[in-house]
């Protein structure tokens, strides 16, 4: 068990082994490379000998959030005892406000380890995909989280200025935004919870793609999200999680090397939020 990625190999069996759940960090390259003698297989240190199960480290956040932390809750839902250990150069404050909320403990552990007993529930979605089960859980889980949300702000847009695949012009569009009314936010210079609570009280989302854009998941049903496309990295998972959570998706390229500008953006924008 790859305690940072949640990759799971079973060995020790009759059976050669095998990859019972992937990783985008141990990529096919690597088994078409090497087969299944994956060197950090050899480093792994005995785990707990009770029934234990993962708590990620993965550091993007779209992934870690929709595919990642469901899987602790179902496995605590499925063994209540269960043991739950996770990478101790990985534990972040948003796993630390989890465990609070749902009252274990996190035991740290290295990168990689043997467990006898492992509850893995199985993943309940394609990767990129939320499945409406685990949908409803980080709903759940947010209102748990932020509680009463003190965030007022119902027009958000959420800035990606600054990361990889920033919107050219982005700047711009959001003094132009912020004109029309919208209340810009950047996630990474949020604490997790405030995130959550602005994501509970906004009617209309807009962004570029992008995982902050993944904090859709706590939002009530009913919002609507104008995501801004990129022609060159375009993958439909906000609109899935859309279509499972209730909300109305409208798309606007924006990035694909068309040369928008921010004030045909902007007017591009207010007519989908109209």
């Amino acid at each position: 068990m790859n305690t940072v990625t949640g990759a799971s190999l079973l060995c020790s069996t009759p059976e050669q082994p095998f990859f019972i759940r992937e990783s985008i960090n141990w990529p096919f390259e690597s088994i078409l490379s090497h087969g299944l003698d994956i060197p950090e297989v050899k480093e792994a240190v005995a785990g707990p000998g009770e029934p234990t199960t993962v708590f990620p480290g993965t550091r993007n956040y779209y992934h870690w959030l929709i595919e990642e932390l469901p899987l602790v809750v179902r496995a605590r839902v499925a063994n209540p005892e269960v043991r739950v250990i996770a990478n101790a150069d990985s534990i972040t404050a948003r796993h630390h406000a989890v465990a609070t909320t749902l009252g274990f403990n996190i035991l740290p552990a290295p990168r990689t380890v043997r467990l006898p007993q492992h509850v893995m529930p199985g993943r309940a979605s394609d990767s990129w995909f939320v499945h409406p089960e685990d949908a409803a859980i980080l709903f759940d889980l947010g209102q748990r989280l932020a509680g009463t949300a003190s965030a007022s702000h119902e027009r958000i847009y959420v800035s990606r200025r600054g990361a990889k695949r920033s919107l050219q012009g982005e700047a711009a569009l959001e003094e132009l935004l912020k004109s029309d009314g919208f209340t810009v936010i950047h996630p990474d210079t949020l604490d997790w919870v405030d995130q959550i609570a602005i994501f509970q009280n906004a009617k209309v989302i807009v962004g570029p793609h992008g995982a902050g854009l993944s904090n859709l998941a706590f939002t009530p049903p009913g919002a609507l999200l104008v995501e801004i496309t990129d022609g060159r990295h375009y993958n439909r998972c906000f609109e899935w999680l859309c279509h499972v959570a209730g909300h109305t998706y409208v798309p606007i390229p924006g990035n694909d090397g068309t040369h928008i500008t921010p004030a045909q953006l902007s007017s591009a924008i207010l007519a989908a939020s109209s």
